[in-house]
């Protein structure tokens, strides 16, 4: 096969246009790249390049082992808002639905996590890990830390709700974001195994610190967002 298609700049606006005459809808899943790179006459190589350029725009996103899709409908997240995922997601007409993948006791654990709890104590924290997902998508994974001192046995009770309705129902405390931090990031392998994305696939890390009534921050969020999946937004 000949590569008609030189540059990596030029099969790129020929995948797009393939895709927009073929009015892919947002979801559907690309031919494999084999099956591209005969459609559009270009390398494999050249193709490639193309497809990750158009990931880097969020128009398409891989899943390991299974191929190109085309990206779904944002979510849109504001960090700062006491809404639960389950009904944020529920506004904007999508499908939620979460789990739980490990809870523990930890002992040895982040130094930062030592210093915003206790000052600098090592003293034992909870630990939670988990999944969110829209429309059967899973679109973050995240690490949860829980100062024991406000929450005794908080890992024990965690059941079908989220970890805010579990704070207001059986703890009785109202916690709101104090701290946000965004920071982009490649995701490990890992990570990707959870989200069912390559490794080094691109991601949004969001750290969130919520504090109770008192200001004192009892509860750390630790969140890798899918690049594709989401648009933060935060009223002011």
């Amino acid at each position: 096969m000949s590569d008609t298609i030189y540059t990596v700049d030029v099969a790129k606006i020929a995948l797009n246009k393939w895709i927009v005459d073929h009015r892919l809808e947002p979801g559907s899943k690309l031919p494999s790249e084999r099956a591209l790179c005969d459609a559009l006459n270009v390398k494999r190589m050249t193709l490639r390049q193309a497809l990750l350029s158009l990931e880097s725009d969020s128009i398409i996103f891989r899943k390991d082992r299974r191929g190109w899709f085309m990206t779904p409908a944002r979510f849109i997240y504001n960090p700062k808002s006491s809404s639960s995922f389950l009904v944020s997601a529920e506004e904007q007409g999508r499908l939620p639905s979460w789990g739980y993948l490990s809870k523990e006791s930890l002992y040895d654990y982040d130094e930062r996590f030592a210093r915003i709890f206790f000052g600098g104590k090592n003293n034992p924290i909870y630990k939670i890990t988990g999944w969110g997902a829209l429309d059967d998508h899973k679109v973050f994974y995240h690490e949860t830390y829980i100062n024991p001192d406000y929450a005794p046995n908080f890992i024990d009770h965690i059941g079908n709700d989220s970890l805010q309705t579990l704070w207001q129902t059986r703890f009785a405390q109202t916690v709101s974001t104090k701290h946000l931090t965004f920071s982009p990031v490649r995701v490990g392998t890992d990570i990707c195994r959870h989200l069912g994305c390559a490794p080094g696939s691109p991601a949004i890390l969001v750290e969130k610190h919520r504090a109770n009534a008192d200001g004192i921050v009892v509860h750390i969020d630790i969140e890798y967002w899918r690049f594709e999946s989401v648009d933060f937004v935060i009223h002011l």
